[in-house]
């Protein structure tokens, strides 16, 4: 698999998309990918291929020619593998949490892989747009049409609360308790887990874990000469016991067989 980062290039687009990734392959052979919980949204899209879904492992399969596919897997709190089993040509948009509904109504929940969703999604204008746009092998064009064809799509969020918790959240880097965010917002638990739950599918508890393991993904991947029990105090872990559980539940190994499967893409995307 080859993968590729291109960094935003529009002021207007970059409070609300961290980055566009281009993941291809050309081959026959199954290649596989694991992605551990995170907190952007990823939107893929890709041309002649879809995706299966079975669990937490996502499966291409040969679609109809020039058929565009779209999916997006939200917020997951467990490692999702991805088998690539044919030639594979992706465009991933990974929006800060928020940042995806600036452009699209549709939930970004996880699980949402069927070819409903491309159709409810898009438009068939953006249909053929896109039909273009994986006709243009060079990536940096590519990029350009992404980010004109966001900006068309760029509208206004209006969860005030929502917006407001994530930005402390990510303030605090998750070593903060939902009762902090609850004061800092002054927003009612019940409203706020509804908002948390509407938008993806997930609890500001499960939110704030995520982060916090997102951010010892990061350390043991470019400070590997940390130990356990300094990632564990950095990120808001009672001590190492702790941290090792949680990597654990979060990612299905041990923080130590973690650190060995760990891949940073263009230092901006970690995979295993």
């Amino acid at each position: 698999m080859i993968s590729e980062v291109h960094r935003i290039r529009s002021k207007k687009l970059l409070p609300y998309i961290q980055y566009i990734l281009y993941n291809r392959y050309s081959s026959n052979l199954e290649h596989s990918v694991k992605s551990f919980p995170n907190t952007n949204i990823c939107l893929g899209i890709t041309k002649d291929n879809s995706l299966d879904q079975e669990e937490n492992t996502f499966v291409s399969k040969k679609g109809k020619t020039s058929n565009i596919f779209a999916y997006t897997t939200g917020l997951y709190t467990t490692p999702h593998e991805f088998k690539v089993l044919n030639n594979w040509d992706e465009i991933c948009i990974d929006f800060h949490p928020c940042g995806y509904y600036h452009f699209f109504n549709f939930p970004s929940k996880p699980k949402i892989i069927n070819d409903g969703f491309t159709n409810s999604f898009f438009s068939q204008k953006d249909l053929i747009l896109f039909r273009s746009i994986f006709n243009e092998t060079n990536l940096k064009n590519r990029s350009i049409a992404i980010e004109q064809f966001l900006l068309t799509k760029l509208k206004s969020f209006d969860k005030d609360n929502l917006q407001l918790a994530i930005s402390y959240i990510h303030l605090k880097e998750g070593i903060v308790s939902v009762k902090e965010v609850l004061r800092h917002t002054q927003c009612s638990e019940r409203k706020m887990y509804k908002l948390f739950m509407d938008h993806f599918g997930i609890t500001p508890r499960w939110y704030i874990r995520i982060l916090r393991i997102r951010k010892a993904i990061q350390l043991l991947t470019y400070n590997p000469l940390l130990s356990l029990t300094e990632i564990a105090y950095q990120c808001g872990y009672s001590d190492q016991s702790h941290f090792i559980k949680e990597t654990k539940s979060m990612c299905n190994v041990l923080p130590k067989t973690l650190k060995n499967n760990l891949i940073a893409i263009d230092n901006k995307v970690i995979i295993g």
